[in-house]
């Protein structure tokens, strides 16, 4: 995945992009807001310094030697890319293809959109979402700053949430931000945040009328749709991008992820140009 031409002459004019093997990366540290770890995120990397094995080993030293203050690494990279240990999913970006249906069963659950009185009820959702997810991936997030995330996703200008509902209750949601913008390919798209069904509803139904209302509203705005699974420790986030896959979505993109000590150890003794 090639990054678009707007967003290279940005990052150079904010001098974040640096040449490595002759090609362009665009790295920054970053302060993770739940656990304030400080990373270092590889916003872009031309994708022949992530395939090639020695230009790789170069990128990675290059970068650790600039920031040897950063516990962890993020790439952000194409979905052929295949990074090797110690690397590890973070999370994987899945389209839905412009030709898949997602049709919503006839008798299926009702469906409607949230309003303000709903906010608590949303807060309290993604907070439980965002808590969980920190927990897959071993870290350590508090309850103010889950919530403060949550808040600000509530109150991006685009956002919509849509509620599932069981007689007269609603016992789910789909929130989506309806004009999300990827500076990297400079595209617009429907992102879907957070679909999160109560246990004690019919998971199955509740889940599928709600993706195939937002199918609905990302074919309405004529944007592409696309989703994220949070992989965590045991595997599980493979196994729900595998059946994604089955039903019509594609990986886009992925983030991965490793400890700077980690990765350190295994360049070290690799001294080629």
């Amino acid at each position: 995945m090639y990054a678009a031409e707007s967003y290279l002459k940005s990052a150079r004019d904010a001098e974040l992009v640096r040449t490595v093997s002759g090609l362009p990366c665009v790295a920054g540290v970053s302060t993770d807001p739940l656990s304030d770890e400080r990373r270092l995120l590889v916003e872009y990397a031309d994708p022949e310094l992530l395939s090639d094995d020695e230009a790789s080993r170069t990128l990675w030293r290059t970068l650790l030697a600039d920031r040897p203050e950063v516990s962890a690494l993020v790439v952000r990279a194409g979905a052929a890319v295949l990074l090797p240990e110690p690397w590890h999913r973070d999370l994987t970006y899945v389209r839905l293809a412009e030709d898949a249906t997602v049709p919503a069963a006839p008798d299926g659950p009702r469906v409607t959109p949230a309003q303000e009185e709903h906010r608590p009820l949303l807060t309290d959702w993604l907070v439980r979402a965002i808590l969980h997810a920190a927990r897959e991936q071993d870290r350590p997030a508090g309850l103010d700053a889950a919530r403060a995330e949550a808040d600000a996703l509530l109150d991006t200008p685009s956002r919509q949430s849509l509620l599932v509902w069981e007689h007269d209750v609603p016992v789910g949601h789909a929130t989506v931000v309806g004009q999300a913008w990827d500076e990297i390919t400079a595209e617009t798209h429907v992102e879907l945040v957070d679909v999160l069904v109560e246990p004690g509803a019919d998971g199955p139904a509740a889940r599928g009328a709600l993706v195939a209302a937002v199918a609905d509203l990302a074919r309405t705005a004529r944007l592409p749709l696309t989703g994220h699974v949070v992989h965590g420790l045991d595997g599980g986030g493979d196994r729900v991008t595998t059946a994604l896959c089955a039903r019509g979505w594609a990986v886009h993109h992925r983030y991965w992820t490793t400890r700077a000590g980690e990765l350190a150890a295994t360049v070290k003794g690799d001294r080629r140009p």
